[in-house]
Order: structure tokens, then sequence, then C-alpha cells
């Protein structure tokens, strides 16, 4: 893992450290909270606590080199704003050895559409390319219309592939999104 930090326009792309958790699961709540409402079950967006989120990210944080994950953290004003993590492809019809994966992109509501997102996942995706990965994948909810387009813009196209996430008692559909490196 690179230890390097990037920094543009005021934003300071960094590798996570383990203190980043609280923050990581901070900005994974919220952005949950606004991006999936209407998307998922109310109840089940209700039922998501910070702490849950912060366990995840800690568990997260602590396995990433068994995994061969990376995360990365997008500080603005000094403040964890955003965090990605990416890692081999965990779909079981992928080469993990050329296939890598974009697991997870999540922003502070309040900095979404100010091209911080972008940056960070651009700096998410050479970490793949720096592992030799020629191919990256995600995984979308199918509904997620918003994220869908930025992922479009960012160059990525659905490749057929579907799935399904569990939210409480549904079961909702996810596409999965490829781009080479």
């Amino acid at each position: 893992m690179s230890s390097s930090t990037s920094r543009a326009h005021g934003v300071d792309i960094r590798e996570a450290v383990a203190g980043d958790a609280d923050d990581i699961g901070r900005v994974r709540h919220a952005s949950w909270q606004v991006a999936y409402s209407g998307l998922m079950p109310a109840d089940y967006l209700a039922g998501l606590s910070v702490d849950g989120f912060v366990l995840s990210a800690r568990r997260m944080l602590a396995d990433r080199a068994a995994r061969r994950a990376e995360v990365l953290v997008a500080e603005v004003g000094g403040v964890v704003s955003g965090f990605a993590s990416v890692g081999p492809s965990r779909d079981a019809d992928e080469d993990r050895d050329r296939v890598g994966e974009l697991y997870a992109i999540y922003l502070d509501p309040a900095i979404w559409r100010l091209g911080i997102g972008a940056r960070l996942q651009e700096v998410a995706l050479q970490r793949l390319r720096d592992e030799g990965y020629v191919e990256a994948t995600l995984w979308v909810l199918a509904t997620n219309s918003a994220s869908r387009a930025f992922y479009e813009h960012t160059g990525w196209r659905h490749d057929g592939g579907v799935s399904g996430f569990e939210a409480g008692t549904e079961v909702l559909d996810e596409a999965r999104y490829r781009r080479t490196l």
C-alpha cells in the first residue's frame, strides 16, 4: 500500500488510518440516509446507526491487508468528508489478478457535486492501476439514477451483471458497472 497523499483544490486524499473509523462511519451513515431515501425501505434506513457503520469501518480498516484492499479518505478543511475502498474483485466470474473493484465511495452529502467524488474516485482507481489491475467493477443500486449518472459520466458502463442487495426484508436489484483502467 502506498502512503502518499494527493492534494488538489483544498482536498487532501490520503490512506486511511485506524483513527479514521469514526469519521468513515459518520460519512457513510449520512450518505446512506440521503442517497438511499426513497430507494431503500424507510424502516431499514431508520434502523441503521452511525455506531453500526463505525463498527463496519473498524473491521474494514483492520482486515484490509488480508483482503488486499486499500481505503482512502478525502479531507476537506482537515475533516474527513469522504472515503473510498478498492481491492480485488469479489465476483466469482472475474479474474482477481486482472480485475479490481471499487467497493465503496461515499461523501458527506454537504459536499456532493463539488468534484470531490470524482477526484477521490480517480485516486482510488490509480491505486488499482498501481496494483496491476487492468479493469475495475463496482455495484450500484439499479434504481440509484444519480449514482449511475455519476459513474457513467466518469467512464463506467453497465456490463449486464445483476445481483441483489438485502435491505431488511426486501431484496433490491444491483447493477454491475465496469471500466478499463
